[in-house]
């Protein structure tokens, strides 16, 4: 009796599966989270990365919706920052479009825009 040693046999559809699911997973991993937060001291900052962006504003219910400047840093991160670090919604104003990044909480307000909620 002969054996016969079995090669593994690749349909070229199976082949194209693994290469798209590879491409995917690569596109979506170089999409980070685009905006994160970071606290010191009670303190806290909020980042957006946006680096076609011309200008960021940063608004929130912490003072009454008042509109604050970001200071743009390396890499095309806006920053705003000494918040408190307590609950406020907020969201920015990116080249004049207002802008609800990916947040945990969300709501939609009186006006039909989205806020993200922040909470400690």
């Amino acid at each position: 009796m002969i054996l016969e040693e079995k090669t593994p046999s690749f349909s070229l559809e199976l082949v194209m599966f693994r290469f798209l699911s590879t491409v995917t997973l690569l596109l979506v991993s170089s999409c980070t989270q685009h905006h994160f937060i970071t606290k010191n001291s009670g303190k806290m900052a909020m980042h957006l990365h946006a680096p076609e962006a011309d200008e960021v504003l940063f608004v929130s219910s912490a003072d009454n919706f008042k509109i604050h400047k970001t200071k743009r840093t390396a890499g095309g991160l806006w920053v705003t920052g000494n918040l408190v670090d307590r609950e406020f919604r907020y969201f920015y104003i990116v080249d004049g479009r207002t802008y609800a990044p990916d947040c945990r909480y969300r709501e939609t307000d009186d006006f039909g825009a989205t806020n993200c909620i922040y909470q400690p």
